[in-house]
């Protein structure tokens, strides 16, 4: 399980977590184990045998949630009645379907095995599909009596990941020293509103009027790639702002790129119509 791991001491969650629309609660303790790390800051996580297997499905759905919105397309009908809007949805590159899984990960990994909730899956409100999201990549939040608490989330996924590759989350967490992106917080509390969801809009808004204070931030380098991350995180784990905790978790995948290119066929595999017969 995930007992090393330093989120645990302040706000990890080791039991399954209910709410926000998460698909499969079970998804990271299925899919993979814990590897050896040398710093309590790092979570290094690898594949079990046969766990990809286990939860593809999960995963395929869960993508199409993320990018497209499930309860829309049980609206339309199925997926086969709204074949055209799903597959305009969905990113057709590479490089951007690449970024997509690894936000879409580290959301679920915020909502799945952390206290915080990420309330807004973003990915939902893009404009074009094959362009990345402005702000910050994930914030989650969490009432703590009185104050507010904040996960700041850098998520990055590459093949191959690399020295900097982290710098590059890094950099992410520092600006608006270590603090949310304003802009962000904005969004995601016009998004809310918009959906009557104003308790967990109120959250927000205090962030928006009050001053947010170092100690009530986390930060989180979420990583997903082909190779091993070990070396990569432990030789990072200064933190990025002074008085703000960093962790660093790592997911490494066999054949990183032939693994999104699986769940992006499946998703467009949902809304070819089956065909009766044999032809």
């Amino acid at each position: 399980m995930f007992e090393r791991y330093v989120l645990l001491k302040w706000e990890i969650e080791t039991t399954r977590k209910s709410g926000h629309g998460n698909l499969s609660n079970n998804l990271f303790n299925k899919w993979f184990q814990t590897e050896e790390s040398n710093s309590d800051q790092v979570l290094v996580l690898h594949e079990r045998d046969g766990g990809r297997e286990l939860v593809m499905s999960s995963i395929v759905e869960t993508v199409a949630d993320h990018l497209v919105d499930l309860e829309i397309i049980e609206k339309m009908g199925g997926f086969t009645k709204s074949a055209a809007f799903v597959r305009n949805r969905l990113p057709e590159g590479v490089k951007q379907r690449s970024g997509d899984m690894g936000e879409i990960l580290a959301t679920e990994f915020v909502n799945q095995k952390t206290k915080f909730s990420a309330f807004v899956k973003r990915l939902r409100y893009k404009d074009d599909r094959n362009l990345a999201m402005r702000g910050d990549d994930v914030l989650g939040f969490r009432q703590a009596k009185s104050k507010v608490k904040v996960l700041k989330v850098e998520a990055k996924s590459r093949a191959k990941l690399s020295p900097s590759v982290i710098r590059e989350a890094r950099d992410g967490l520092a600006k608006y020293r270590g603090r949310p992106n304003p802009g962000t917080l904005g969004f995601l509390e016009y998004i809310l509103r918009k959906e009557n969801r104003d308790t967990e809009a109120e959250l927000i808004a205090r962030l928006q009027r009050d001053t947010i204070r170092a100690r009530d931030i986390r930060h989180l380098v979420f990583t997903l790639s082909g190779n091993d991350p070990t070396r990569f995180l432990e030789s990072h784990t200064e933190c990025v702002q002074d008085g703000i905790p960093l962790s660093l978790c790592g997911c490494r995948v066999s054949r990183h790129g032939a693994f999104i290119k699986d769940v992006f066929d499946s998703c467009l595999s949902l809304i070819e119509p089956e065909k009766d017969g044999v032809s």
